[in-house]
């Protein structure tokens, strides 16, 4: 237990050495967030619909699914870090090593998610403290064990993403499409209600919707359509399914691949 906590700290350690060796990448980071802040923040002055009673409350509403895409590439972006391991030739170390492979490849997701945090935790402040946008004090706390249930179900899709990667070797095109639907169908930039009718079911059957529901409505007071405790329940039933159906997933990749001998390609 001790040597799988000292693999995945090392792993950490690693990324982090990485992420800090580019000197500007942190200012690069803020001015980002910045320059997407700012856009949205003059875009929803075009708004006027009666979902949103005022410019800003869209705004507010387009904040929260951008914090939401910034943690969900977070855990989906470890197809993209697996393939950079393969292209670099440091994967065969994670294989032949004791700690493993699914364990170090469920553990390279560690570093680009703290870093996520920070992120959403950034730009919640920028947000408010620039744009304005009124936070929900009261009930943000409780948005932390939220968005902690959210990423195992991130977390697990990630895995997913991570096993075709094993499998086909390309990750860029795949992971693009799957946000753009992710971000569609479940709400992260305008309300699922403006979808076509044979396009809502597609939020209502996959689990990031319930996770960006209850963390507009802690947040920013967004309300429901339902009850936060089925939201809930939606989010614990996809978490049981996914997170078993992730590591299957993982192994089988990785058992495909080392039968056909192209574990090392890319």
């Amino acid at each position: 237990m001790r040597e799988s906590y000292d693999a995945a700290i090392g792993l950490m350690s690693r990324d982090w050495l990485t992420f800090n060796s580019y000197r500007t990448q942190l200012v690069s980071m803020v001015f980002g967030m910045l320059t997407s802040l700012t856009l949205y923040y003059f875009l929803s002055k075009l708004v006027n619909v009666a979902s949103f009673p005022s410019h800003q409350s869209y705004f507010s509403f387009v904040v929260i699914g951008m914090v939401i895409l910034s943690v969900l590439q977070s855990t989906i972006g470890i197809a993209a870090t697996l393939r950079g391991e393969l292209v670099a030739g440091t994967f065969e170390r994670l294989i032949l090593s004791p700690f493993g492979p699914i364990p170090a490849m469920v553990s390279m997701m560690i570093f680009p998610f703290v870093m996520s945090l920070v992120s959403a935790v950034l730009m919640l402040g920028l947000a408010a403290a620039v744009f304005g946008v009124a936070l929900r004090w009261d009930t943000a706390a409780l948005a932390v064990p939220v968005m902690i249930l959210g990423t195992g179900v991130f977390t697990a899709f990630g895995m997913l993403m991570a096993a075709t990667t094993l499998i086909f070797k390309r990750a860029a095109g795949g992971l693009g499409l799957v946000l753009t639907i992710i971000a569609l169908t479940s709400g992260l930039y305008f309300p699922i209600a403006l979808l076509p009718g044979y396009l809502q079911w597609i939020s209502e059957v996959q689990p990031f919707t319930p996770a960006v529901d209850l963390l507009r409505n802690l947040l920013v007071g967004t309300p429901l359509k339902g009850s936060a405790w089925a939201d809930v329940a939606k989010m614990v039933g996809f978490l049981i399914i996914m997170i078993p159906l992730g590591l299957l997933a993982l192994r089988g990749g990785l058992r495909h691949a080392q039968r056909r001998g192209t574990i090392m390609e890319y």
